[in-house]
């Protein structure tokens, strides 16, 4: 565990393991933490007061760590294309299928010359 005291060094503010990015300076959810260590100091009452005021920002931090919504809603778009196919439904082709056959076309990238 790394320690700014052994080295003199004195650390402003609390520690957190998303603090420091691995490509740059700040983390990519360093941001979305501040804004909700932010929201729990300005706030007064009880803790759990806090923590019911601040929840949809807390909700946002553990959800930029983790992803879970993101990989819950991956999974059931996954599984409800899966199942469509199994069914004979007609399914939308997808972004890969476009590519390799030369219709996948970028927004404002039809320019005429």
């Amino acid at each position: 565990f790394f320690s700014g005291r052994r080295l003199g060094l004195r650390l402003q503010g609390p520690r957190m393991a998303s603090g420091f990015g691995t490509r740059a300076p700040v983390g990519r959810c360093f941001p979305v933490y501040r804004e909700f260590a932010e929201c729990i100091s300005e706030k007064s009452g009880s803790p759990s007061e806090k923590a019911a005021a601040c929840a949809e920002l807390r909700e946002d931090y553990v959800e930029c760590l983790h992803h879970k919504k993101e990989i819950t809603r991956l999974n059931a778009l996954s599984d409800e294309r899966a199942r469509k196919i199994k069914a004979g439904e007609p399914v939308p082709s997808t972004l890969t299928e476009d590519a390799k056959s030369g219709t996948f076309r970028l927004p404002f990238t039809n320019v005429k010359s």
